[in-house]
């Protein structure tokens, strides 16, 4: 670690600890990769000094480093918020807009690290997979870039009123009562009040925190909108949020897997959900890569050898070890699609 001044500091440097604003304001948190954009707001608030890592940025896996930052940054807007401070959405911006870039070049770019999280920091990891899930629906739509970055940006911050909602009701971990329920639903409003008023934010961002709980039959909350007058942005945000909450653990449920997703999404598609959209976000993001390990439903434990380009969903697998009974001593291949008594009903290694 070093002390670097800002005309020393340069593109790619790594911050090795916090900054801090002159009344105590986090600016730009450690870790961070240092970028024109982050030197340019360190001069804005007259920051002369900074500390780095001696280390090159080179060393990491560059979607490793934007997934991270983009969680300390949604982390910090949301405890901002929580606490009813002023929420600059500067970082957020700046990090979001790194993901689509990253997107736009590979869409799969992050499909290896989404899902990974801890139960007590869900709202946060969630907020960034949506956000991920989301740019990449906005590329397979053929959107702008500059439209997927606000939707990206909209994605990331959906989640917003849930700072306002009652501890002991977020993170219960049992089914809400009906009074319970009643007040969770309010996370909507309480969002769309949020993130309305953050600065360079438009209508248009702000609305998804209010709307992606409808539901095209109009089932869902707070307006029960139907059909198109559910803005385009709210229905994409609508799947890419409820397939990544049904594929992660929860305080009061344990996740399922991406196929068993899959086919919830698709039961409701045209119903609850834009068809069109489904099928092309399903397409893309439900497979399992060679490599990952992954659980059948007859206690045997494979690795995915094979990807099949007509199904991602019955890849061809090698068994390697069975959860009960006796030891595999000869590994063998078994072709999902050929295979109907067995399936894949979870993920160790994703």
């Amino acid at each position: 670690m070093k002390k670097v001044t800002i005309d020393q500091l340069e593109e790619g440097m790594k911050l090795a600890r916090d900054v801090f604003t002159e009344n105590g304001k986090l600016l730009l948190p450690e870790g961070f990769i240092i970028k024109p954009s982050f030197i340019q707001k360190l001069r804005e608030h007259n920051i002369d000094s900074v500390y780095v890592e001696d280390e090159n940025v080179e060393n990491y896996v560059k979607e490793e480093i934007i997934y991270h930052e983009t969680f300390v940054a949604i982390q910090d807007l949301m405890l901002s918020a929580k606490a009813g401070e002023i929420v600059d959405p500067f970082v957020a911006k700046e990090i979001v807009n790194d993901i689509v870039a990253q997107i736009i070049e590979e869409e799969d770019v992050f499909l290896r690290i989404v899902g990974f999280r801890d139960v007590d920091n869900y709202t946060y990891f969630h907020s960034v997979d949506v956000s991920i899930f989301a740019a990449i629906i906005g590329k397979l739509l053929e959107l702008d870039r500059k439209q997927i970055e606000d939707l990206a940006l909209a994605a990331l911050l959906h989640d917003f009123g849930k700072m306002k909602i009652p501890h002991e009701i977020l993170n219960k971990p049992a089914k809400l009562t009906d009074e319970e329920f009643e007040e969770m639903k309010k996370h909507t409003i309480y969002g769309y009040q949020i993130v309305k008023n953050m600065d360079g934010v438009s209508e248009q961002i702000a609305e998804v925190a209010l709307l992606h709980h409808e539901r095209l039959d109009g089932s869902g909350y707070p307006l029960k909108l139907k059909g198109d007058k559910i803005p385009l942005f709210a229905r994409i945000v609508a799947i890419a949020d409820v397939y990544d909450a049904i594929t992660a653990d929860r305080v009061y449920k344990k996740k399922i897997v991406p196929t068993k997703a899959a086919d919830y999404l698709t039961k409701y598609a045209g119903i609850h959900f834009d068809k069109d959209i489904v099928q092309k976000f399903l397409k893309m993001v439900v497979k399992y890569p060679v490599g990952c390990f992954v659980v059948l439903n007859t206690g045997e434990i494979a690795i995915v050898y094979e990807e099949n380009p007509f199904n991602k969903t019955k890849p061809i697998v090698k068994v390697v070890a069975r959860k009960e009974g006796p030891p595999v001593l000869i590994p063998y291949f078994v072709d999902l699609s050929q295979d109907p008594k067995r399936e894949i009903i979870d993920v160790i290694n994703y």
